[in-house]
């Protein structure tokens, strides 16, 4: 097989511009790994991540490979076939970008890994679903997750300065002690307006390409991972995708929305059994967020956007409650945290921290007496005793 116009697209995709922010994944992957998955929403930077990594493998332009799986070039042709052939020609490193696009994939990464010596680095849309071709890859592949920017990335793009990730222990402890030394570096470029800017624009690279075409490219991210990747990967019938859209515009309805199921599904215009479903599959897009009610409790889920910008696009009147709570979710779910909806305040994280989100006059009135109970404040810069600012949160990953 002659793959050298592949050979050619992946050399003047490659020598384009390089970018020269790294998110955070960059330093955790293994760059030895025989096969290894990135998996994350359309417009996190899973592309620029890969080629950065293709661009410092130090190998020769002849050793590694870069293909996208949506060029119709590659999309005409099996992926093990060119890797077969990539392999014969001293190939050793192997791209596969939106790999969800490429029909038989995962058959096709298991003969690569079981017959061939080549490393393979792949990306996929955040609902990819390995076991869904019903080849099992979980023993072969390590897959990482690239979510949304963190409120520390973007204010790192936007000041070229370093902050250091935090652990949730330290910044619960420590958190006077650490936006006191934050605020002072940043210095004139001010937290809360960057905080602010975050809310609006700030969860996805590209807003880089300009903050006024912003929200009609958040709209196309939407509009793709509903009409082609979930369509695509849960084989969603293409009637029923307006259903995806109408769940999406009743999370505006409340600040957060309870997951009533019966309530939700009749207007949805579903049942019960198919919104679990697609509430499941949103999830998986990243589209959507949902915080279980603990264990202790007769209550309902509640269900949030995956991040505070798709409050831009999708409601009229966002409410600045739901934006708050979106907001610490997406900061604690990302950075691996387990959240549940607790009978008293807003988040119980990992079984120990109890979170009350509020405004900047948030007192402690429903979370008193409590151990490990905090309230977060919104604009507020600083953080005294139980009250932590908000913006903190975004100092996770």
């Amino acid at each position: 097989m002659n793959i050298d116009h592949l050979f050619t697209l992946s050399r003047s995709i490659l020598q384009r511009q390089k970018e020269k922010y790294r998110r955070f994944l960059h330093t955790q992957l293994n760059p030895k790994g025989r096969l290894v998955g990135i998996k994350g929403p359309r417009g996190a930077g899973k592309t620029t991540l890969v080629r950065q990594l293709l661009q410092e493998s130090g190998l020769a332009a002849e050793e590694a490979l870069y293909v996208t799986a949506d060029h119709p070039r590659v999309n005409a042709m099996r992926l093990y076939d060119i890797a077969e052939a990539f392999e014969k020609l001293g190939g050793q490193l192997l791209v596969i970008d939106e790999i969800h696009k490429q029909s038989g994939f995962a058959a096709d990464l298991k003969a690569v890994y079981d017959t061939l010596s080549l490393r393979v680095i792949f990306t996929g849309s955040s609902a990819l679903h390995l076991d869904h071709a019903k080849v099992d890859l979980s023993r072969r592949a390590v897959i990482h997750s690239l979510p949304c920017l963190s409120l520390r990335e973007f204010v790192e793009l936007e000041t070229g300065l370093e902050f250091a990730a935090l652990d949730l222990a330290t910044l619960v402890q420590d958190h006077a002690v650490l936006t006191g030394e934050i605020v002072a570096r940043l210095a004139d470029r001010r937290i809360l307006p960057l905080y602010r800017n975050y809310l609006a624009y700030g969860a996805y690279p590209f807003y880089r390409e300009g903050v006024v075409d912003y929200p009609m490219k958040l709209i196309e991210v939407v509009r793709q991972m509903i009409d082609s990747d979930l369509a695509v990967i849960y084989n969603i019938d293409k009637d029923h995708l307006n259903k995806l859209n109408r769940i999406l515009g009743l999370i505006c309805r409340a600040p957060p929305l309870e997951l009533k199921v019966t309530k939700l599904a009749g207007a949805a215009g579903i049942n019960i059994r198919t919104l679990y479903a697609y509430l499941g599959y949103l999830e998986k897009g990243s589209l959507v967020r949902t915080v279980t009610a603990h264990k202790s409790l007769a209550k309902a889920d509640k269900l949030y956007f995956d991040n505070p910008n798709l409050f831009s696009i999708l409601c009229d009147y966002p409410q600045q409650g739901a934006i708050r709570e979106t907001f610490a979710a997406t900061m604690l779910g990302n950075a691996g945290h387990r959240l549940h909806y607790p009978a008293r305040g807003d988040f119980l994280v990992d079984e120990r921290y109890l979170f009350e989100v509020g405004g900047k006059s948030k007192d402690f009135n429903q979370i008193s007496g409590i151990k490990d109970s905090f309230v977060l404040r919104d604009n507020e810069e600083y953080g005294i005793g139980n009250k932590i600012p908000l913006w903190l949160l975004g100092f996770l990953y």
